[in-house]
């Protein structure tokens, strides 16, 4: 290394030789400390060019004054761009024992940009925790958004026995920006002993004249901290206070809390769901539905605000967080079936009226959209809530369209062959003198085989058994769903012997709609 810089001094802009030079070779450190670039080979004119300051820990005292001093005239050097000066005070903060004061020196430049630099560099000297101070003085100025961001670096290096002071003097009303406030709040909860981040988030809340974001900022952040009496305290409050209070108590999640809290909680968002505030209430059913494992009977607040008619504002959220639940939720696809058969025996008087026509129907319209729409395609428990709400519907002969929806999609195409033939014949029995509704049953059925690919789609030689059922029982309904399964499984196969055989089978079937089917599939084209 000594005979490479003797002859190419510009090696050391090498980067492998650099790391040597500043880490373990630091004897050859003298010819570069005092910020002139060794020009040659290796550093060609015009090219940037710094020594860094990584390793410098190990440096002699009397090498760290040199480098700082190079370093230091970097940054007051106004020829040199803006960008070049504040990476030179990032360096100037990272040499120990004296960036920190060195770069201090800079925090209330003229130039705002520099200054910003200083006070961000401060967060990464040696000793962040003796720079919080001055950060957080800047907590209430211009350069809050730059001195607040960095603080947090040097609040996670602060003993927690200082830190709690220093955040309590800034939580304040007029100690600081609302957003700045805001950052103490969560810095506490984040950093301090849970005991001293609970008292302190409580007491800012409490404070006589606190901004209604920092008071919200005090819920949000001390979800995890509920084990604290105080805390439950404050959130109870929040929970009967200003909106901006309540939407910060419905943004806990479950996993923030302990188990045996979690009951508890959840009683809180089941009675924001009652509020009088419809814009509250939407947010409210839809943070519902996580809490519901450790309060099934919640659910039944959102059975109330669907089948309420005489409240329109509320009710489609509260729908959709009821197909959700019953999709996710064990036992609590009871509360949708209850929905569902109160909706259906509920109907108002009000048919194709000037503002309302059905709205209990189309309530059920709706339940029975989001349910199918959040329904995989394998999932055998959705599979089962969509099964048991079909056969609700099934029984009111003006729902039978919403039933067979809901049944189509609960088909298991791929199970066993007699169970699959079942389903579909109870299926085609729902379609007795609904001929439209029967072909668009069967398309639907059928897309379910071409539109994806996996599984769940069947087996096409299990459906061919299937089918070939269907067709010969001489049933409209069932000989389309056998003529749209045909050609699904026919354009999967690329027209195997066997599916055109039943093609041309299906073409004699005694019901013209399902020969029409039959007929309009190709297997070749001319």
């Amino acid at each position: 290394m000594e005979r490479l810089l003797a002859r190419h001094p510009s090696a050391v802009a090498l980067p492998e030789v650099r790391r040597v030079v500043t880490a373990r070779r630091t004897d050859l450190l003298d010819a570069y400390l005092d910020g002139t670039p060794p020009r040659g080979r290796f550093l060609a004119p015009g090219t940037s060019w710094t020594l860094g300051v990584a390793g410098a820990g190990c440096w002699t005292p009397r090498q760290q004054r040199a480098v700082l001093r190079s370093v230091e005239c970097t940054v007051a050097d106004e020829k040199l761009p803006l960008y070049a000066r504040t990476a030179a005070l990032g360096q100037l903060a990272r040499i120990p024992g004296r960036g920190a004061d060195a770069v201090r020196a800079w925090t209330e430049d003229r130039d705002v940009v520099i200054a910003e630099a200083a006070l961000a560099a401060l967060a990464h000297t040696d000793r962040p925790a003796d720079a919080l101070p001055d950060l957080l003085a800047h907590a209430g100025d211009d350069r809050a958004r730059v001195a607040v961001y960095a603080a947090r670096r040097a609040a996670a290096r602060t003993r927690p026995s200082r830190l709690a002071p220093l955040l309590a003097a800034r939580t304040a009303p007029g100690t600081g920006k609302v957003t700045s406030r805001k950052e103490m709040v969560r810095l506490a909860a984040d950093l301090l002993p849970r005991a001293e981040a609970a008292g302190l988030l409580a007491d800012a809340y409490a404070q006589p004249g606190q901004h209604l974001d920092v008071r919200a900022a005090c819920v949000a952040a001390g979800t995890p901290l509920l084990g604290d009496v105080r805390m439950w305290e404050v959130t109870e409050d929040a929970a009967g206070g200003e909106r901006a209070l309540r939407v910060a108590v419905l943004g806990a999640h479950p996993t923030e809390l302990d188990p045996a809290l979690r009951p508890r909680y959840a009683r809180l968002i089941q009675d924001l769901c009652r509020t009088d505030d419809d814009t509250l209430a939407v947010l409210a059913h839809t943070e519902l539905v996580p809490w519901l494992p450790w309060a099934p009977h919640a659910a039944e607040v959102l059975v109330e605000t669907v089948t309420d008619l005489d409240r329109r504002g509320r009710w489609r959220s509260a729908a959709e967080a009821l197909a959700d639940a019953a999709r996710t939720v064990p036992d609590t696809n009871r509360s949708l079936i209850r929905a569902l058969s109160l909706l259906a025996t509920g109907e108002t008087a009000d048919d194709a009226g000037a503002e309302r026509d059905r709205p209990a129907r189309r309530r059920i319209g709706h339940l029975a959209r989001s349910l199918t729409l959040r329904s995989g395609t394998d999932d055998r428990q959705v599979a089962a809530v969509l099964a048991e709400a079909g056969r609700t519907l099934a029984a009111h002969r003006d729902l039978v369209p919403d039933a067979v929806a809901l049944l189509a999609r609960s088909l298991d195409l791929a199970g066993d062959p007699d169970t699959l033939h079942t389903g579909l014949v109870a299926l085609a029995a729902l379609h007795t003198g609904r001929p439209a509704l029967a072909a668009r049953t069967a398309q639907t059925v059928g897309r379910r085989v071409t539109g994806y690919r996996g599984a769940e789609t069947g087996d096409p030689d299990t459906l061919l058994l299937v089918v070939a059922r269907l067709a010969a029982s001489g049933d409209p309904a069932e000989g389309l769903l056998a003529a749209e399964l045909t050609v699904a499984c026919g354009l999967r196969t690329g027209w195997t012997g066997p599916w055109r055989t039943q093609l041309r089978m299906l073409r004699q079937h005694p019901s013209d709609d399902v020969r029409d089917v039959a007929y309009a599939a190709a297997t070749a084209e001319e």
